[in-house]
C-alpha cells in the first residue's frame, strides 16, 4: 500500500487506483490513501507531515523510483516503448460527521500505457504477471467518453457509463484486468482529460463502493462529471463569480480534503483567487477565460 512510511501505523480505510486513459492510450494514475486520524496527537501529527515540502519531496522521490523500476520491467517484457512523467503528491484531511480522515494522493502520467490501434484501446499487457488488489481497495479504470466498451475482463463489479471498477480482495491472472474500447462513430470530440483529475472519481467513488459492499441492497451512484474543477469553476460562476469556501462541498459533493486540493491548482494557475470575508475563505474566479 502505497502509505508514507511515517504514517503506516494508522488505519486505512480504503484506497483508490485511478486509471484515466485518453485516446493516445496514454493513462493519469492516481493512487490514493485514506485513513482515519484517530486522536489529536495523529491529527497534528499528520498536519506536521502536510507542512514538510523536504518530506514530502523525499516520499514522492521513493514512490517515482519504485514505479521508475516497474516500467522497466514492463517494457522489457511488452517490447514497447513506454514513459511516466509529471509525478506529484497531495495530502489533506476530510472531516466527516464521525470522523477525520488523512489523504495521502500520488498522481503521474504513464504514456503509452493502452496499446492504441484500429480505433481501439487495448489494455492489458502491461499486468505482466497479473496484478493484485487487497480487501479496501479499489482499482477504477476510465476511459474517453467517446469510446465505448468492447470488453472487460474480469468483469468489473461496478460500471457506470465509461467508468469500470473492481473490487478488492482480487488476484488478476497474467494480463489482467484486461480492457478493450473502441472509438463510437457517432462520437465528435475525444475525450482526452482537459484537466488531470484529482481524484478523479477519488474520495467520492471509494466511499460509495465500500458503502456497497458493506450495504449491498442499497444503490450506487457514481458522478458522471469527470471535470472535478471545471465543476468547481461553474459552481462559483453561477454565483456571481465568488463564493464563500465552505459552501463548494455541499454544493459539489466533494470532500474538503478535494476542495482544498482543487482550490490549490485553479489559484496556482490563475483561474481563482482567495479573499477573506471576516473569519471566512472566499472564493472569487478571476475575470477571465478559464477553458
Amino acid at each position: 500500500m502505497l502509505l508514507m512510511s511515517n504514517v503506516a501505523t494508522y488505519s486505512s480505510e480504503i484506497t483508490t487506483i485511478t486509471i484515466l486513459l485518453d485516446s493516445a492510450g496514454s493513462a493519469l494514475w492516481t493512487v490514493e490513501d485514506r485513513f482515519i486520524l484517530a486522536t489529536e496527537e495523529e491529527e497534528e501529527l499528520f498536519e506536521e507531515f502536510q507542512k514538510d515540502e523536504a518530506l514530502k519531496e523525499e516520499k514522492l522521490n521513493e514512490f517515482k523510483e519504485k514505479m521508475s523500476m516497474l516500467l522497466e520491467r514492463i517494457k522489457y517484457a511488452t517490447k514497447r516503448s513506454m514513459n511516466m512523467s509529471n509525478f506529484e503528491i497531495f495530502m489533506g484531511k476530510e472531516v466527516s460527521v464521525t470522523n477525520t480522515y488523512g489523504v495521502i494522493l500520488f498522481r503521474f502520467t504513464w504514456d503509452e500505457f493502452a496499446v492504441a490501434q484500429d480505433g481501439q484501446l487495448i489494455v492489458g499487457d502491461v499486468f505482466e504477471g497479473g496484478y493484485y488488489i487487497s480487501m479496501n481497495e479499489l482499482l477504477v479504470v476510465q476511459f474517453p467518453e467517446s469510446y465505448r466498451l468492447v470488453t472487460a475482463t474480469p468483469s468489473p463489479d461496478h460500471q457506470k457509463e465509461t467508468m469500470l471498477i473492481w473490487e478488492g480482495p482480487m488476484n488478476f491472472a497474467d494480463g489482467h484486468p484486461a480492457v478493450v474500447v473502441e472509438k463510437q462513430r457517432s462520437s465528435i470530440a475525444d475525450g482526452k482529460w482537459l484537466i488531470p483529475v484529482l481524484a478523479a472519481i477519488l474520495l467520492s467513488v471509494g466511499i460509495m463502493a465500500l458503502r456497497s459492499r458493506k450495504h449491498p441492497a442499497e444503490s450506487v451512484t457514481y458522478s458522471p462529471y469527470v471535470d472535478d474543477r471545471k465543476l468547481i469553476i461553474d459552481v462559483v460562476r453561477q454565483h456571481g463569480g465568488k463564493i464563500p469556501q465552505k459552501e463548494l462541498p455541499d454544493l459539489t459533493g466533494f470532500s474538503k480534503a478535494k476542495i482544498s486540493i482543487l482550490l490549490k491548482e485553479l489559484k496556482k494557475e490563475g483561474i481563482i483567487r482567495k479573499t477573506f470575508r471576516g473569519r471566512e475563505n472566499e472564493i472569487v474566479l478571476v475575470d477571465r477565460e478559464s477553458d
